[in-house]
């Protein structure tokens, strides 16, 4: 089984490299962040191309575009139509504000989360600090909800743009790598998941997946698969399809996203 992220910053702009990854690569599950599809504009969500490509869509729209996430779950057969179901719909009492969408399938569970990262605040040094801040009570409330749901003993997987850089020391005062940011995400990983790409190649390869600009190789890891410790050791691959951020051949002038996909291969005789 492939399990993948790509926060693709516009899911319509980039169209065509998601539609030709999906056929490339034909991950099982793929969690989509930053699909820039508000509420208001549902109806513009591509899903008739998604459906062609052979995936089944279940979405989040939030009334900020940016915050919408969406997950895709393949169709073993065109008339192949998986079980889905629906176990949350963004964060109690922060529903409209998108960023979370939790389904479970006959085999996982699977959570598409998007961290807040945007500057607030009135100066720059003011805004990184209340970012900061926004960022972790962020992550301890998705940290309780987690917890909450943790009784199934299916593996369960939170793929996404957590907006922090696990590797590496932590730096005061510097948005996705000060400590306040790196404990809230140690803090969610004690709940028993584990960093799936880091794990499986250890200190190897960075897995940078990310950064600005994106006419630049990508210098940090933001966009992670976090997965129970049952699946870790069942990891048969993990890798970042770093040619997806970059300019393709086959789709001359096509957008690339500012992201690159990142992909777990798990064993499926334990899922």
């Amino acid at each position: 089984m492939r399990i993948a992220t790509w926060s693709v910053n516009g899911v319509n702009r980039r169209l065509a490299y998601l539609l030709h990854w999906l056929e490339k690569q034909r991950p099982d599950i793929v969690a989509l962040q930053k699909i820039r599809v508000p509420c208001r504009r549902q109806e513009d969500f591509p899903t008739t191309e998604i459906d062609k490509a052979g995936y089944r869509i279940e979405t989040l729209f939030a009334d900020n575009e940016r915050h919408s996430v969406a997950t895709l779950i393949r169709r073993k057969s065109p008339k192949d139509e998986p079980d889905l179901k629906v176990r949350q719909r963004g964060l109690s009492g922060r529903e409209t504000d998108g960023r979370v969408l939790t389904v479970e399938t006959d085999r996982v569970r699977v959570s598409s989360v998007y961290a807040p990262y945007a500057p607030c605040g009135s100066s720059r040094k003011d805004q990184i600090r209340r970012s900061i801040q926004t960022k972790v009570k962020w992550l301890e409330c998705l940290k309780q909800r987690v917890a909450e749901q943790l009784e199934t003993p299916k593996p369960t997987f939170l793929c996404g743009d957590f907006n922090v850089a696990p590797d590496g020391e932590s730096e005061p005062d510097r948005l996705n790598r000060s400590p306040e940011e790196q404990d809230a995400l140690n803090s969610l990983c004690a709940l028993g998941f584990v960093d799936l790409y880091r794990d499986f190649h250890g200190d190897g390869r960075p897995g940078f997946n990310s950064g600005t600009p994106y006419t630049k190789r990508p210098n940090t890891r933001l966009h992670l698969v976090l997965g129970t410790r049952n699946v870790a050791s069942h990891v048969k691959s993990a890798w970042v399809d770093i040619e997806y951020r970059g300019p393709i051949e086959d789709l001359p002038g096509a957008k690339w996203a500012p992201g690159a996909p990142v992909v777990i291969e798990i064993d499926d005789s334990v899922i």
